[in-house]
């Protein structure tokens, strides 16, 4: 039950809306001369559901027995809405689990990450209530890559990344090669009998990787499916797949 001094509190500033400019001076924070003020419903409930999901959700377990959840978000180009949403999902998690929440945005090229990485404010300019400090990753701050066995995995997310594009078929030719002889293969061995198993047990591989590392479960039979499966084919679109599904049955789905 609410008490009189809690609504004491709040409500004389329903009495007297005037009063909070003068609380304000009287702490020294700037705030625009107001011309209205008008009473708002003060139920924040949400009447109908909203869908909202981050790209991936990580609860991380460290060393001193605390947790703290990453939300990473993956951002092709600029959208000002995406803004708000990453300041919801933030206040959002915290609620809800209590956990220190960081975000990461993942970017394409170097001026959506500079757009991304700016801090989001909410409230007066100078005297913001509530500042989001997103980390981004992007082509201007990434370093380089150079270990093979690490190499062929970024090359696979690469590759799933283009879509179906013309850089894609690029990608694929120039990794068909150079990625050979950073592992130290010759070309001739694309045409070795070894060469097409191994290309496919390393997908499969990759493939359970990629949702171990996103916390997608993946049951016995599924796992059985995945490593037991020889067309590279059916595995490319496992792997794309495996990138964004939540459910090894999302990424199983008939072809």
């Amino acid at each position: 039950m609410v008490s009189s001094p809690h609504e004491a509190h709040h409500r004389i500033f329903q009495e007297n809306p005037g009063l909070f400019t003068s609380a304000f001076h009287t702490l020294g924070i700037p705030f625009p001369e107001p011309v209205a003020v008008s009473l708002m419903d003060t139920d924040l409930t949400e009447i109908r559901p909203l869908e909202r999901h981050v790209d991936t959700l990580l609860r991380i377990d460290v060393a001193d027995g605390g947790s703290l959840l990453l939300a990473i978000e993956a951002q092709g180009k600029k959208d000002p809405d995406k803004r708000s949403s990453w300041a919801y999902y933030l206040a959002h998690l915290f609620a809800k689990f209590r956990y220190p929440c960081v975000l990461l945005v993942v970017c394409r090229d170097k001026g959506t990450a500079e757009w991304a990485a700016e801090p989001i404010h909410i409230g007066l300019d100078k005297h913001p209530s509530l500042v989001a400090h997103p980390l981004v990753l992007g082509p201007h701050n990434v370093p380089m890559v150079t270990d093979a066995d690490a190499a062929a995995v970024f090359a696979e997310f690469t590759e799933a990344g283009l879509g179906a594009t013309p850089a894609r078929e690029i990608w694929r030719n120039l990794m068909g090669t150079g990625l050979s002889h950073f592992r130290g293969f010759v070309a001739e061995s694309f045409r070795d009998e070894g060469r097409d198993e191994g290309r496919v047990e390393g997908r499969a591989e990759d493939i359970l990787r990629i949702l171990a590392v996103r916390g997608v479960a993946v049951p016995d039979e599924a796992r059985q499916r995945i490593t037991e499966c020889k067309d590279l084919a059916v595995l490319d679109v496992w792997f794309e797949r495996a990138v964004t599904a939540t459910t090894t049955d999302a990424v199983l789905a008939e072809i």
